[in-house]
This record gives structure tokens, sequence and C-alpha cells, in this order.
């Protein structure tokens, strides 16, 4: 059951949901306790041939003496800075039994570890974007969907496949998203799909929706084809770029070639792209001409220089000038865990906290890093005692 409008309503049937596939789920408690042999008979020195080695069965009593033992020597001997306590891969859904959270708060008692900074997900997202518009807005609320769906004339889904990543989320989902976009398509909008892949998406949306196959990569290029249209067109909001936004000025010189002498313009963007000039002026055109959602994936920016493509893509919403208006401006969430579903305004149970109150981190005050990069543990893995810059 879920609340609609202060009225109950049975829960809808998505007929393409993963969740309706799965019939029966494995259950398994492990009780044993198992431990790397020749990590027992040497702590200090373990075999080589790493993942090769064979597992013995150790009591609770032996395995928390060995954690105990090792956390202890650790610490006194390099600091709490040489701990690095946990990725956030690794979890259960509950507020209190999620196995990191217990870990990092056990290591703040006993003194501070090291932990991550960043996520695999939106790694280059979620830096640049708190200077573009102040907050990491990858995992913002998003325009809601009823709103998109009585305003928005236009939809673009860019790098984004909501057909398959709506059926996971952060701990579990009941793929509300996935209606949406099922009644996004049968409510005839026209919707651009750009993805330089077919995906289950494209197929779904098929004859409703306008595919666009850019060369892998060159996403950027395609949103500045788009902006030169715009500006020469004379179709760029100058009111709102006066009002709302710093930088413009200098962002049109070199969207224009003054500052590079290369006009970033639709044929430029074309020969890079791949994507014809006329059909670039033609949805520059089209996004101007109507309310437009650009709903933007994860997906473009997990490459090289990947924090361009949210930046360059608000860039392109602020010279629409639709961004505040309803079922206008930018989204990077609605293609994962339910975005864009109206927020609940119920209470909500606080998690149990790493932090400690009173049990600040000692790991900076040791002289080493209290962070780092999330991906940067599997080079510390693959290199030990080497030098790693952030």
């Amino acid at each position: 059951m879920f609340l609609q409008q202060a009225r109950w309503r049975k829960p809808y049937r998505i007929p393409y949901s993963l969740r309706r596939r799965i019939r029966y789920t494995p259950r398994r408690v492990f009780s044993i306790r198992w431990w790397r042999k020749s990590y027992l008979d040497n702590p200090l020195q373990p075999a080589k041939g790493r993942g090769e080695d064979t597992y013995v069965q150790v009591s609770w009593e032996q395995a928390l003496k060995l954690i105990h033992e090792q956390h202890d020597r650790i610490r006194k001997a390099n600091g709490p800075s040489a701990i690095f306590a946990g990725s956030y891969g690794w979890r259960s859904s509950g507020v209190l039994h999620k196995a990191q959270t217990l870990l990092q708060r056990y290591m703040n008692l006993a003194g501070g570890y090291s932990g991550h900074s960043g996520d695999y997900s939106t790694g280059a997202a979620q830096v640049i974007m708190p200077h573009v518009v102040g907050s990491v807005e990858v995992y913002e609320q998003q325009t809601s969907w009823p709103l998109i769906l009585e305003n928005s004339q236009v939809v673009v889904l860019w790098g984004m496949n909501p057909l398959n990543t709506l059926k996971i989320a952060w701990s579990s989902t009941d793929e509300q998203g996935l209606e949406y976009f099922h009644q996004l398509k049968k409510s005839g909008k026209p919707v651009i799909a750009i993805d330089p892949i077919r995906s289950e998406t494209i197929e779904f949306f098929d004859d409703n929706a306008t595919w666009i196959a850019p060369n892998m990569g060159t996403d950027v290029a395609l949103m500045l084809g788009i902006a030169h249209t715009l500006m020469t067109q004379g179709k760029h909001d100058k009111v709102f770029l006066e009002k709302y936004t710093t930088g413009y000025p200098q962002f049109e010189e070199y969207l224009t070639g003054k500052s590079d002498n290369t006009p970033k313009s639709a044929v430029w963007a074309a020969e890079i792209t791949g994507v014809p000039e006329a059909q670039i002026v033609k949805l520059a055109e089209l996004m101007a001409a109507n309310r437009t959602m650009l709903m933007a994936g994860w997906g473009i920016q997990r490459q090289q220089y990947g924090e361009q493509k949210h930046w360059m893509l608000v860039t392109l919403a602020a010279m629409l000038g639709q961004i505040g208006t309803p079922g206008g401006g930018f989204g990077f969430s609605y293609h994962y865990s339910n975005g864009g579903n109206p927020t609940r305004v119920g209470g909500v149970l606080p998690e149990m906290s790493a932090a400690i109150a009173g049990h600040a981190s000692e790991a900076a005050d040791d002289g080493g890093m209290t962070a780092i990069p999330v991906a940067r543990i599997v080079d510390a893995l693959e290199n030990p005692g080497g030098q790693i810059s952030a």
C-alpha cells in the first residue's frame, strides 16, 4: 500500500519489475569463523600468493584475540592514520546493524582511523557540483515526477538507462520510478535519448523517443554545439544568465572561440560527435522552444575529465533559463533509487552514528591523512609500502 493525495492506494504491478522475476532468495547465517592458515602461522609475515591460501576454522575467542592483537600493534606502532576502517560498499540496510558504521564507531572509540572520501558512483560529479550549484546535486531531491508529467514538454535522457538502474537502489527499491517512466511513455511527450548504446530504456520507449548516438565520450562537445546554436540564434536567456549565474561572459568567449580561435559551433561538434549538424541545430531549437527537463545519468562522468559533463549540462540548462520552473531545468538522479518520487513528510528513524561525542579522530594529529580517495585502497593493496598520490 502507498499514500497518494491523503488516500491509501493499492500497489501497482510493474510488468518489467525485477522483483517480480525473483521467486526465491536464499538465506543463510554464517556462524563459523575462518582464517587464513599462513596468517595464523605467522601474522607478521603472511605467505605469498594472496588468494591462494587455505582457510582453517577458529573459535570466536581466538578470532577476537587475533583482531585485538593486530589492531593494538598497528595503532601503537604507526598511529591511527595507518588503519583504514573500510569502504562503504559492504553494509546492511538497517539503522542499527550496519557493519561499516559499527566498525568505524569502534575505531573512533579506539582513537581514530583513516576513512575514505568520495564514492565509486559519482566520484567526479560530486566534487565539481558544489562549486557549480552549491551542493553535490547527484543525491539531492529531484523535481517531482507529477510536476514533470504535468509541465515538461520535452524530456532529455542523457547518458542514463533507468529501465535497468531503477531496479536497484542504495538499500532496497519499490521501483516506483519505473512506473513514472511508463507514464512518461504513455503521455506522448517528446523524449530525446542521448546514448552511444541502444539501451533497454531506448528499446522501452521505441518509437516514442528519438535516439541520438554520439561517439563515446563526446557529450561535452555535443552540449557545446547546442549551446553555440542557442547563442548565435539569440535563444539563450540573457536575463536569467545575468541575474542567477556568474561567469557566463568568460564562458561565451570560449564558446565563440574568442579565447582560443575555435568556435564551438554545430559544425565543429558534428565532426567530433558524429551527430549531424542539422540534428544538433534541431535539438537546440527544440529545447529552447519548449519547457525542457534535462535528465542525466552518472556513467558520463565515470571517465577522464568526467566532471566536465555535469558542469556543462548545468551551463546548458542555465542558458535555457528554465532552472527552477515547474518541469524545467536539470536532474542527475532520476535513474537511481526512485529519484523524482514525491518526498515523504513523515519522520525518519536516525541511524546509529560512527561519530562519538568527545572522541575526535586523532588520525590527523599523528601527521597522517584522515581520508583517502575511495578507489585508492586498491592501489594501496597492490603496492604495499609504496608512495601513492591522492
